[in-house]
C-alpha cells in the first residue's frame, strides 16, 4: 500500500510539472543533523560574519520558489532549518552588484556578418586551409592600444565592445589596413581614401553607451540569457573597483592592478625565490557565469599563481604595464613558432600607419629581437665566426613587460595559492562591494560518506570470485610478463599482498601457473626481455604468440601485467626550455611513442582479445615514512582490477538506497566520455573518441554488479574487459567536431550514434531502466538540452535534445545526470558556515568534503559535491596555505637543528567544487537521490583510495580513452588542445 501511495504521489508530482524540495517532502526524509554536530571530514575555523538563510515559499509561477523574507517583520531574521552554509567565491551578478556599469557598443547587422564571411573565406583560399580563420585578433590589438586596454570584438556573433568611444575615422582605416595586409597587400599600397567595404560598414555603425545591467534579462523560462558580449566584459568595472581600495591581508597593503581581461594582477607586490632568480605574481579572475535554474548569472572569483620568465624564451604570453599607470595590464600573446617569437607583424605596422602609441608593445618587439641577434651570435661564436655577446640582463619583477612561464615546468615557486588566500579574497570582495555581494544559497545535502582504506586498496580475493562469477568466468589468470628481476620480484610482492598470501611465499616457475585463490586465480610468469624492450614495431607481436597462457580459454578471463622499461621524464621534472628543445617536433615526438614498447605491447594483447596493466621501475620514495612501500605496483594492480571490470562491494554500498520508485538494484548507470582532439596539421584529420560503460546490478541475488563497455571504434556492448581490448586494438577513428570548420550535422550524427548504443544496451541488459551520466563540458555541443539556459523547455519531437531522446520512450533514460567539474564554472568552495536552530552562526569549519544542495529559484536543485584535494590532506602535506598567504611563507632552511620546510617552493591547494544537475525524465525519480548515488560513486572509485571527480562509470569510461595506444600523440601533455571530460586521481592545485 505504501509502494502504491508513493507511485500516486510522484506521478502527480510529475503530471503538476511543480518542483519540491526535499523539505516540501517527507516521504524518506533522512534525520537532520543536530545543531551541534560537525562533520568529522570538517575542520574548524572562527568565523566573523554570515548572511541570513532565507526560508522559502510557492509561488503561483510554474510553482517556483522564492524568498519569503519580505513577509516577516522588519528586522527579524527567519528560522532556518538548514544548518550549514557552502560559502563559496561567487556572487550573484545583480543590477546592484553592477552600480551603472556602461560599455559601448557597436551591433554589425547581416550587412556586416556576410562581408566578414566573404572576407574569411578569401582568407582560407589565400592560406590554402580550412582550418584557418581571419584574423581579427590583428585589429582587436590594435584597438586595445587606442582605447586603453579594454575592447571585446566577435565578428561571428557581430559586436565590438569598448570602454571608450572609438573614432568613425579611425576605426574606418584600422579595419582597412587589417583586411588589405590579410590579403597581401604591402601596407604602403593600401589606400585609406579607398576604404574596403567591410570597414565601411563597421565605421557606419552607430555606437551606444549602454548600461550592462540592462541585459540582465531572463527567457521566457526565466533563466538568464545575456548576450555573450556581457559575459566578456560585465568584469572591466568590477576590476577596476576592486582595485580601488588596496587588499589587506596578513598585515599588508596589497595593491592589485586591473587587467584587460576584467581580472586583477597583484603586480608590485611580486613572489620570489630566496635567491631572488625566480618570480610570480598573484593573478585574480573574475568570470561571469550561469548555474542552472538560478535566475541571476553569477560572478566566480579564482587566484592563481602566474609564474615570469626571465627571458623571452618560448614565452607564448606577456604581461605588460601601459603607459599610463590608471590603464589596466594587458596580456599580449606573442605571434609565431620557434625559440623566439614576437608581437604581430601587421598589428604594429597598423598601428605605425595610424600614429598610434605602441611604446609597450615595441618593448617586447625591441626584447625580441635583442634575444634573436643574441641566440644568432652564440650560433656564430660556436661555429668560430664570432665573438660571444655579453649576456643579456634578465627580465625582472619590475620590468614594465613579464613573459609568462609554462604552467607544467619545474619552478622555485610552487602553484596554487592556497585556501586563506580564497578565504581572504572573499573577504576583500565584499567589503568593497557591501550588500551587493550575494553569494548563492548552497546548504547541506548529505554527509558522512565512508572513505576507502588507503592501505588496502584493493578488493577482497572473496570479491574477486563474487565478480568473476557475476561476469560468467570461472577462473582468472594474471600473465606477467617481465625483464628485470627486481621487478619480478615486485610483482611477486604485491600479488602477495592482493590475496592475503604470506610476503614471497611463491616463487614462480617461467611457464607454469600458480594458484593466488583456490582454483579461481592463478598466475604466470614469463621472461619476456625482447618484447618489453624498446624498438621498431617488426616482429614484436611474433614474440608473444606462441606463449600458451596467452590462448583465451573458454570460462577463463585472461589479464597481463607487463613491466615497462619506459621511465620518461615528467614535464613537471623539466625545464621549459628542456621541454619545448625535446618536443619541438611533434612529427618526431610520435616516431618516439612508436618506438615505445609499451605502446606497442598495449596494442598487441589488445588485438588478442586481452587487457594489460604496465609497471615501470621503482622509483624512490619521497618521505620516509614510505620507504618499503611499493605505491607504483600496488596501484598498477589495481589499476588492472579495475580493467578486467572487478566489481567489489564498494559499489553495492554506493547503490543500496532506492532511487524513488525504483529498487537499489533495479536501475543500470551509464557514464559517456567525448573527447575531441584539434587537427593540428592541414593534412591531418581531427581525432574523436567516444566511449562508454554500464553499471548494470546483478541479476541474481547475492552477484556482485558488471561493467559493460561500449566504444566509437566497436559499437558493441560487451563486458569492460572486452570492451578495452577491442578499442584499443584500433586506431581513434575521424570525426566531425572541430569548432567553427563544423555544423550542427556533425554534432548530430555523434548524438544520434550515442543514442543508438542507447538503444542496444537497452537489450543488452533485458530493457532495465537506466540512468546516464555526462560532462557537460565535454558534451556540450550534443545535447542542447543540458544547457543552462534551455532548462525547462522541450525540445522538437526526434530531436537530439538529451542523451536518448531520439529513441522510442521505453527506450529513454529514467533520467540523465550533468557532472562538471572546471574550475571555470563551478563555484570554488571556501568554507563552511555552521547555524543553531534559530539561524544564529555557531562557527565556521575551513574544509568539508561532504554534499551541498544549491536552493534554486526556478526547478529542480543543483547539487556541488566539495573535495579537498588529498596532497593537502595527505602524508605530510602539512596543509600549507590554511592560514597564510604565499607573502608571509617561508623560504625554508636546511641547517642543522633548524630545518624547515621551503613554503614558497611547494605546492598550494584549495578546496574544489564537482556540479552534479540530475535531470529526472521519469515519474518516481528524485533528483536528490540521483544526486546522492553520484556523489557515492565518486567517492568510492574503483582504482583510487580517495574521491575522484567523476563516478565509478564516467571514469571508467574516460579510462578507456586515456589508456588507449594513441592518446599521448593526440593529447600532448605540454600543449592540451584536447576538449576532454578529464580527470585526474590526484586532484591538482588552481592554478
Amino acid at each position: 500500500m505504501a509502494g502504491t501511495l508513493r507511485f500516486h504521489y510522484f506521478m502527480g508530482i510529475h503530471r503538476l510539472g511543480s518542483y519540491i524540495t526535499k523539505d516540501d517532502c517527507l516521504i524518506g526524509r533522512k534525520r537532520r543533523p543536530a545543531a551541534d554536530e560537525v562533520p568529522a571530514d570538517d575542520e574548524s575555523l572562527s568565523s566573523t560574519s554570515h548572511s541570513h538563510i532565507p526560508a522559502y515559499r510557492r509561488t503561483a509561477r510554474n510553482g517556483a520558489l522564492a524568498p519569503m523574507t519580505a513577509q516577516l517583520p522588519m528586522g527579524q531574521t527567519p528560522k532556518a532549518n538548514k544548518k550549514q552554509r557552502l560559502n563559496v567565491a561567487a556572487y550573484l551578478c545583480t543590477p546592484q552588484l553592477l552600480d551603472g556599469a556602461t560599455v559601448v557598443v557597436r551591433e554589425f547587422d547581416n550587412g556586416f556578418k556576410n562581408l566578414w564571411r566573404g572576407f574569411d573565406r578569401a582568407y582560407k583560399d589565400l592560406a590554402g586551409r580550412e582550418e584557418v580563420q581571419a584574423p581579427h585578433s590583428i585589429v582587436t590589438t590594435a584597438l586595445r592600444c587606442l582605447t586603453g586596454g579594454y575592447v571585446h570584438f566577435d565578428p561571428w556573433a557581430g559586436v565590438l565592445v569598448t570602454r571608450v568611444d572609438i573614432d568613425n575615422d579611425t576605426l574606418r582605416d584600422a579595419f582597412t589596413l587589417m583586411v588589405g595586409m590579410a590579403m597581401g597587400t604591402p601596407i604602403d599600397q593600401i589606400s585609406l581614401n579607398n576604404p574596403d567595404p567591410l570597414a565601411v560598414k563597421v565605421a557606419n555603425t552607430p555606437q551606444e553607451r549602454r548600461l550592462l545591467a540592462d541585459y540582465l534579462i531572463t527567457n521566457g523560462n526565466g533563466q538568464p540569457e545575456a548576450p555573450g558580449w556581457v559575459y566578456r566584459t560585465v568584469t572591466w568595472d568590477l576590476s577596476i573597483r576592486l582595485a580601488e581600495r588596496p587588499w589587506k591581508v596578513d598585515g599588508q597593503e596589497i595593491t592589485l592592478r586591473p587587467d584587460s581581461e576584467g581580472g586583477l594582477i597583484a603586480w608590485g607586490h611580486p613572489w620570489s625565490n630566496k635567491n631572488g632568480t625566480a618570480h610570480a605574481v598573484a593573478r585574480i579572475r573574475l568570470s561571469m557565469k550561469t548555474l542552472p535554474n538560478l535566475s541571476h548569472p553569477v560572478i566566480l572569483a579564482s587566484s592563481q599563481v602566474t609564474r615570469l620568465k626571465s627571458n623571452l624564451a618560448y614565452a607564448r604570453k606577456v604581461l605588460v604595464e601601459q603607459a599610463d599607470p590608471e590603464l589596466p595590464l594587458t596580456e599580449v600573446e606573442l605571434d609565431g613558432r620557434g625559440k623566439i617569437r614576437r608581437i604581430n607583424r601587421m598589428a604594429l605596422q597598423i598601428l605605425a600607419k595610424l600614429g598610434m602609441d605602441y611604446t609597450t608593445l615595441s618593448l617586447i618587439q625591441n626584447r625580441a629581437q635583442a634575444e634573436a641577434d643574441h641566440d644568432a651570435a652564440l650560433q656564430d661564436a660556436e661555429g668560430g665566426e664570432g665573438e660571444i655577446r655579453e649576456a643579456l640582463p634578465p627580465i625582472g619583477p619590475d620590468s614594465k613587460i613579464r613573459p609568462i612561464q609554462g604552467k607544467s615546468y619545474k619552478f622555485p615557486i610552487g602553484r596554487g595559492v592556497g585556501m586563506h588566500h580564497m578565504r581572504e579574497l572573499d573577504r576583500h570582495i565584499r567589503d568593497v562591494f557591501g550588500d551587493a555581494a550575494t553569494s548563492p544559497d548552497i546548504h547541506l545535502s548529505t554527509r558522512g560518506f565512508s572513505r576507502n582504506d588507503p592501505k588496502n586498496p584493493l578488493p577482497a580475493p572473496a570479491e574477486v570470485t563474487r565478480s568473476l562469477t557475476s561476469m560468467g568466468y570461472e577462473h582468472l589468470r594474471i600473465v606477467c610478463l617481465w625483464s628485470k628481476d627486481e621487478n619480478r620480484i615486485r610483482m611477486i610482492n604485491g600479488l602477495c599482498d592482493a590475496y592475503g598470501l604470506p610476503a614471497q611465499s611463491i616463487d614462480p616457475t617461467d611457464g607454469v601457473p600458480v594458484p593466488l585463490h583456490d582454483d579461481t586465480v592463478s598466475v604466470v610468469f614469463h621472461h619476456s626481455p625482447a618484447f618489453l624492450a624498446h624498438g621498431p614495431a617488426t616482429g614484436r607481436a611474433g614474440l608473444v604468440d606462441e606463449l600458451p597462457f596467452l590462448r583465451r580459454e573458454p570460462g577463463t578471463l585472461v589479464a597481463v601485467w607487463a613491466e615497462t622499461e619506459y621511465t620518461a621524464e615528467s614535464i613537471e621534472d623539466t625545464t621549459e626550455e628542456e621541454a619545448t628543445e625535446n618536443r619541438r617536433d611533434r612529427r618526431q615526438r610520435a616516431k618516439t611513442d612508436e618506438t615505445d614498447a609499451k605502446y606497442q605491447g598495449r596494442r598487441i594483447i589488445a588485438q588478442k582479445g586481452i587487457v594489460s596493466q604496465y609497471v615501470a621501475d621503482m622509483k624512490q620514495a619521497k618521505r620516509k615514512r614510505d620507504q618499503g612501500k611499493d605505491h607504483q605496483a600496488l596501484y598498477s594492480l589495481v589499476d588492472l582490477h579495475r580493467n578486467i571490470g572487478i566489481l567489489d562491494e564498494r559499489i553495492d554500498t554506493a547503490l543500496s538506497d532506492p532511487i524513488g520508485a525504483y529498487a537499489p538494484h533495479g536501475v543500470a548507470h551509464v557514464g559517456i566520455h567525448v573527447r575531441r582532439q584539434s587537427k593540428r596539421h592541414p593534412k591531418e584529420k581531427a581525432k574523436i573518441c567516444i566511449t562508454a560503460v554500464a553499471l548494470v546490478p546483478p541479476s541474481l541475488e547475492g552477484g556482485a554488479w558488471t561493467l559493460h563497455g561500449w566504444s566509437y571504434t566497436s559499437p558493441k556492448w560487451q563486458h569492460y574487459n572486452d570492451a578495452i581490448a577491442a578499442f584499443h586494438a584500433l586506431d581513434y577513428p575521424t570525426g566531425k567536431m572541430t569548432e567553427l570548420v563544423d555544423d550542427n550535422q556533425g554534432y548530430k550524427k555523434v548524438a544520434e550514434q550515442i543514442d543508438q548504443a542507447l538503444s542496444d544496451l537497452t537489450v543488452h541488459i533485458g530493457r532495465l531502466p537506466y540512468t546516464v551520466t555526462v560532462d557537460g563540458v565535454g558534451t556540450r555541443r550534443l545535447w542542447g538540452g543540458l544547457h543552462n539556459n534551455k532548462q525547462g523547455l522541450a525540445g522538437e519531437p526526434g530531436d537530439t535534445w538529451l542523451p536518448g531522446s531520439t529513441l522510442r520512450h521505453q527506450d529513454r533514460p529514467i533520467a540523465v545526470i550533468r557532472i562538471n567539474k572546471s574550475a571555470d564554472e563551478v563555484p570554488q568552495p571556501i568554507s563552511v558556515s555552521r547555524f543553531d536552530a534559530d539561524g544564529n552562526l555557531i562557527g565556521t569549519n575551513s574544509t568539508t568534503t561532504s554534499l551541498y544542495r544549491l536552493d534554486t529559484d526556478l526547478g529542480p536543485g543543483t547539487w556541488i559535491l566539495s573535495n579537498v584535494p588529498h596532497q593537502y590532506d595527505g602524508n605530510g602535506a602539512g596543509r600549507l596555505g590554511g592560514d597564510k598567504t604565499r607573502w608571509t611563507a617561508d623560504h625554508g632552511s636546511k641547517e642543522k637543528g633548524n630545518i624547515a620546510k621551503n613554503e614558497v617552493a611547494a605546492n598550494w591547494y584549495t578546496m574544489n567544487g564537482t556540479e552534479i544537475y540530475p535531470l529526472p525524465l521519469a515519474p518516481g525519480v528524485a533528483p536528490e537521490a540521483l544526486a546522492n548515488l553520484t556523489a557515492r560513486l565518486c567517492n568510492r572509485p574503483l582504482a583510487w583510495s580517495n574521491r575522484t571527480r567523476y563516478p565509478v562509470h564516467l571514469h571508467a569510461a574516460q579510462q578507456m580513452d586515456l589508456d588507449h595506444p594513441q592518446y599521448r600523440r593526440t593529447a600532448p601533455q605540454e600543449d592540451n588542445e584536447a576538449e576532454a571530460t578529464g580527470d585526474t586521481q590526484q586532484a591538482a592545485a588552481q592554478e
